[in-house]
């Protein structure tokens, strides 16, 4: 094989698809958490495992979103496609949920989370790492 999946164009379009919709995932995603972290202070009066809890699994799910974003700036490894299919397999199901009714009458972000998750989905599976990344670590060389 003479060239690597990252050289081929529907790849590195797919990573740049990924890159940028990933940004935008940590950008609401702070919008997000910096609106819990606010909630979490205005509601003293409520059980504090409730609001620990819900403030937790929002840092955390931010925090996996960065640095698969980190990832997928740095080096493209292999685990970032991992994350990125992961992660939008779940944003599918939250927006299955908003679309449900869960949260209300708000069918705008549900469908905003569909295609987000959809887009996000595709993008990570035409995303290819680099074949050297692959042989190196693999102790093989480019060329046998």
């Amino acid at each position: 094989m003479t060239s690597t999946p990252a050289e081929h164009l529907r790849s590195r379009a797919a990573w740049v698809i990924l890159r940028v919709l990933l940004a935008l995932e940590t950008i609401a995603g702070g919008v997000l958490l910096w609106d819990v972290v606010v909630g979490f202070i205005r509601a003293a009066d409520e059980p504090l495992t409730q609001r620990l809890s819900l403030l937790l699994a929002v840092a955390i799910w931010w925090l996996w979103i960065a640095i698969t974003l980190f990832g997928a700036l740095r080096g493209r490894a292999s685990w970032v496609r991992g994350s990125a299919l992961t992660i939008h397999v779940l944003l599918f199901a939250a927006a299955t949920g908003v679309l449900q009714g869960i949260l209300g009458p708000m069918v705008g972000l549900g469908v905003a989370l569909l295609a987000a998750a959809l887009i996000g989905f595709v993008a990570a599976i035409l995303a290819r790492p680099n074949l050297e990344q692959g042989s190196v670590a693999s102790g093989e060389t480019a060329n046998g």
